[in-house]
């Protein structure tokens, strides 16, 4: 998909008189040529749309405008609106009584801009400021190259930060110039302030939640029946796991599966088949399944070409084979929504942790130290029973780290294993982000929406892996809607052999390109160490054996945005 594809997709928002800058207003009309559309003219106030763009926009108030879907168990968000009148309590509001995939964009009474984006983060949202005139939108589209920031740069420090940490990716951009608004997020451009951190999901460990089986089964059918409302047609994963059976499960107790069409991706080692899990499923909702290979092909630098205008590097578009199928099959039905069990391995807690001993301790006191506890413990994540003990009593140091995502940063003192899954979630947010089968249609992602979210961190990690096993407390809900295969299952698909054949097969156009590339003329990968890296007898069992396929996303990006760039001054 080319740039100009992309920007039939987006989003503007422009605030300001419309007299205030010409070269705005030529930017604008050449929009208006290529399809754009002002959808809302709230004087001074404008928002634009590209002619293929997925989410409704709306005025729910005075000068408050709607881009995406919220969706309230209560009052309407004119009402909030009412209520409270100054940007961050409006903003709080907004989140606290409601959920979903959205942005408000509003001014308040001095006529100061207000941007909120939601938790989710599944619409993004960046800013610049060109005298009296704030530009707001998803991804700049290129009509508008002429009034870009004038510092536009790539930032390679915060590049080679994506490479190693590849989840700081929702929280920094690799652009300078541009001003971000982070996931739960409100800012007042030109203020001066940063962009100020409303929603924590640290404030949901600390708050607690309900962990009776029933109350998960409760948020999870109201949260996925939500996603359904406005949907007319889905695409939805079956993978043969359990989040995404509880998912289909979920979809059925809501009434829509005639909305949905289900598809499983198998690979050819037994670890990435899970086909008769999958179809077991299928049987017993009554879903037809439609069952397609992932191929061990090698990647293209085409691949990667298709991916780089992207505002931020599309690191979801790292298994090409995949993208490119679903994306056509999101097209071929006029699908308006990919839903995915993505993210219950973080919220419903399947990692192997001994220190969900430390956190059962901490909340129950030394009766959490039943040495049946800790050999089941021990079973579970292949631990001796002395060393959840130990882990147990003393707990776990967490180790110092560089940079880290903002959601991180105050979590030291809460228990050890629920900081694990913190930090796991946050790596989630990546399932948000850009690829070919975003751009067909919106990622609907239940499991790692606003209510299921909350929830689960709010129920401590040895009720949430009670058993104690993976999931446990997922396991025992959902029970009763899963065939045995899924419930009773001991092992999970891995796929990181197939992705270090996809690797190891890719070597004679990765290693060139990677080896010559921008990112070792900027120094941001080592040369000596990435011939190492692309050793293929290292790819096909070391751990990380997708790292060369990331850093090949980040290569083609900042090749496309240094051309952008470099193209202004033309």
């Amino acid at each position: 998909m080319s740039a100009s594809d992309l920007d039939s997709r987006g989003y503007l928002v422009v605030a300001g008189p419309p007299t205030a800058d010409p070269q705005v207003e030529a930017c604008l009309e050449a929009l208006r040529r290529q399809g754009w559309a002002v959808r809302l003219d709230l004087e001074g106030l404008r928002i634009l749309t590209g002619p293929r763009f997925p989410w409704p926009v709306a005025q729910v108030h005075r000068d408050h405008v709607l881009i995406g879907e919220w969706r309230g168990e209560g009052a309407h968000p004119s009402a909030i609106a009412g209520r409270f009148p100054e940007g961050p309590s409006l903003a709080r509001g907004l989140i606290e009584d409601g959920w979903g995939a959205y942005l408000l964009v509003w001014r308040d009474g001095a006529g100061r801009l207000n941007l909120l984006r939601d938790p989710t983060g599944a619409l993004d949202l960046v800013w610049w400021r060109r005298g009296p005139v704030t530009l707001a939108t998803d991804w700049p589209p290129e009509a508008l190259d002429p009034v870009l920031p004038a510092g536009l740069a790539v930032d390679w420090e915060t590049l080679g930060l994506l490479l190693r940490t590849p989840s700081l990716l929702s929280d920094r951009l690799p652009l300078k110039g541009l001003a971000t608004v982070g996931a739960g997020c409100w800012s007042r451009p030109g203020s001066g302030v940063a962009d100020v951190t409303l929603w924590r999901p640290a404030a949901f460990v600390r708050r607690g939640a309900d962990d009776d089986p029933a109350a998960l089964v409760d948020v999870v059918d109201r949260t996925v029946a939500g996603v359904m409302r406005s949907r007319r047609r889905v695409l939805a994963e079956l993978s043969g796991g359990l989040d995404s059976a509880i998912v289909a499960a979920s979809i059925r107790a809501a009434g829509q599966a005639h909305r949905a069409a289900f598809v499983n991706y198998y690979g050819d080692d037994a670890e990435g088949d899970e086909r008769r899990h999958a179809a077991a499923a299928a049987r017993l909702h009554g879903f037809e399944l439609e069952t397609v290979r992932k191929p061990i092909e090698p990647v293209t630098l085409a691949d990667f070409e298709r991916l780089a205008p992207s505002l931020r590097p599309a690191f979801q578009g790292v298994d090409p084979a995949y993208d490119r199928y679903a994306a056509a099959r999101l097209s071929a039905l006029g699908a308006d929504g990919l839903l995915t069990g993505q993210g219950g391995d973080s919220v419903f807690f399947q990692a192997p942790d001994p220190a969900v001993a430390a956190d059962r301790v901490r909340r129950e006191g030394l009766r959490g130290l039943h040495p049946a506890y800790l050999a089941a413990v021990g079973r579970w994540t292949r631990h001796s029973a002395w060393t959840v003990g130990r882990l147990a009593l003393f707990g776990r140091r967490r180790p110092p780290s560089g940079a880290q995502h903002r959601w991180l940063e105050d979590i030291d003192e809460l228990p050890p294993a629920k900081q694990g899954q913190l930090e796991r979630f946050v790596n989630c947010q990546l399932f948000w982000t850009d690829c070919l089968r975003a751009r067909a249609a919106p990622l609907l992602n239940p499991l790692l929406s606003q209510p299921v979210v909350e929830h689960c961190l709010g129920i401590p990690s040895d009720r949430l892996t009670s058993g104690p096993r993976d999931r446990g407390l997922a396991r025992t809900a959902f029970a009763f809607r899963l065939p045995p295969s899924i419930a009773e299952r001991r092992d999970k698909g891995d796929l990181s052999c197939f992705y270090g054949r996809v690797v190891r097969n890719s070597i004679p156009a990765l290693a060139p390109y990677l080896l010559e590339g921008r990112l070792v003329a900027q120094g941001v990968m080592d040369r000596a160490e990435l011939e190492v890296d692309l050793d293929p007898a290292r790819l096909l069992w070391r751990e990380g054996a997708n790292q060369p396929l990331l850093a090949a996303v980040l290569e083609a990006w900042a090749g496309c945005w240094e051309g952008r760039i470099a193209r202004r001054g033309t």
